[in-house]
C-alpha cells in the first residue's frame, strides 16, 4: 500500500512553497477580511493589516491598481442571492482597478453544483459568474485548496509588482 504525502496531489508532488520577495513587496490583508490566507505566510514575505477600499488583498504602493476579492462558496452564494445589491457595488469600485479578481475558495464543480447553502438553481449560479466577469471585467479563479490560492495570489502579485517597478 502506497502512503500519499503530505505535498502530494493526485497528479503528482507538489513544489515546496518557496519565494523570493521583492525588496519592498508588502502584502495588505483588509482589515475586514475575517478568516484571511496567509495565517502562516512564506519566509520572507511581510504582510500588514490595513482597510482597503476594496478587496480583500493588494499590494503596499498599487492599492488602487490590483486586488483580489476572496469568498468562501457560502459567501459567495449569499453575495449573489440576497445580498447582490451589496455586492454589485463592490464590483463597481473594481472597475477601475487595473487587475482585479474573485478568487473563490471552492473547485468549479462544487459552485455549479446543488448544494447545502443556497437554494439557488446551478444555472443561475454559473450566469452570475459569466455576467460579473463580462459586465465587470472580473475573472474568477476557482481553487478549493487554500495553499494554492495563497501560491496563484503572490505569483500575480509579485510578477505585477515586478513588471510595475521594471524589474
Amino acid at each position: 500500500m502506497r502512503i500519499k504525502l503530505p505535498n502530494e496531489s493526485k497528479i503528482g508532488t507538489i513544489p515546496k512553497f518557496e519565494f523570493s520577495f521583492p525588496n519592498g513587496f508588502i502584502l495588505i490583508i483588509d482589515t475586514r477580511e475575517n478568516d484571511n490566507l496567509f495565517k502562516r505566510p512564506p519566509k520572507g514575505l511581510t504582510v500588514v493589516r490595513d482597510t482597503l477600499d476594496a478587496g480583500d488583498y493588494s499590494v503596499r504602493g498599487f492599492e488602487r491598481s490590483i486586488v483580489v476579492e476572496r469568498k468562501s462558496l457560502p459567501d459567495f452564494l449569499g453575495s449573489i442571492g440576497h445580498d447582490r445589491e451589496r455586492f454589485k457595488k463592490e464590483l463597481d469600485k473594481l472597475r477601475d482597478y487595473e487587475r482585479k479578481w474573485v478568487f473563490l475558495e471552492a473547485a468549479h464543480e462544487e459552485c455549479l453544483s446543488y448544494n447545502q447553502y443556497s437554494q439557488m438553481h446551478p444555472n443561475a449560479v454559473r450566469q452570475t459568474i459569466a455576467s460579473i466577469e463580462i459586465r465587470y471585467g472580473v475573472p474568477f479563479y476557482f481553487q478549493a485548496s487554500r495553499h494554492s490560492m495563497e501560491r496563484y495570489l503572490l505569483d500575480l502579485f509579485t510578477k505585477f509588482y515586478r513588471v510595475k517597478r521594471g524589474e
